[in-house]
């Protein structure tokens, strides 16, 4: 074989080698798009607003949260939950929030894809064809460790004078209900108690009193348990 044609074929493997691994890297990088959407999904109605159009914001607020629960099961890096709230205008109620929901994400991840090593370094937002989607760009693939252990309680709802919409989600969740299930006891839909917990709506004076007693009732019971 002359050596031109020796070039060619090494040439030819090159191109072939880098092929495949654009292919392997677009395969995996869909495979994680689609497992952080499912992650997140149970979570995604509760911070996402579609009334006046697609909430690309919202999503990425979710889809944020879901990185990080991700990466912290994959690396065992605890400390990347701190790191959310960096460059954050957020107070310490909403940052208890947030925690709480990573650290349910990390339990679902740990439940539900145990077996997917690989890191996700960043995301995108997009529409593709007027439906947001997320599309993962993949990091390190790292070997199995022993998964993180998040077993802190959450912390108690406080029972306080101005019900924020950070108290009334704190509530909803530490009653373990949906937000179907927290209207019927105010006798109203889903869609109100989601307008009280992104601060759309505010409950009425004597709505609040019973969130007050709600609260109260609940710190009881949990201080009777301890």
């Amino acid at each position: 074989m002359s050596p031109k044609n020796k070039a060619e074929k090494r040439k030819a493997k090159l191109k072939a080698r880098k092929q495949q691994i654009a292919f392997n890297e677009q395969s995996l990088s869909a495979r994680l798009s689609c497992a952080l959407e499912e992650l997140c999904e149970p979570i995604m109605p509760e911070y996402i607003d579609d009334s006046n159009g697609p909430d690309l914001v919202g999503r990425r607020i979710v889809w944020r949260m879901g990185q990080i629960a991700w990466n912290i099961v994959v690396t065992g890096r605890r400390e990347s939950v701190s790191e959310a709230f960096q460059h954050t205008q957020l107070n310490a109620e909403q940052q208890e929030t947030v925690r709480n929901e990573i650290i349910g994400l990390i339990k679902r991840k740990i439940s539900d894809f145990p077996t997917q090593r690989t890191a996700i370094r960043d995301f995108s937002v997009l529409l593709v064809s007027g439906v947001p989607r997320v599309k993962v760009r993949p990091g390190d693939t790292f070997p199995k460790i022993p998964f993180p252990e998040f077993s802190e309680p959450e912390s108690e709802p406080k029972a306080v004078s101005d019900v924020t919409p950070d108290v009334v989600r704190a509530l909803r969740k530490r009653l373990k209900l949906t937000q179907v299930q927290f209207g019927e006891i105010f006798g109203m839909t889903s869609k109100k108690v989601s307008a009280w917990e992104h601060g759309k709506a505010e409950p009425t004076e004597e709505q609040k009193q019973k969130i007050q007693s709600l609260l109260k009732e609940n710190n009881e019971q949990e201080r009777e348990t301890c």
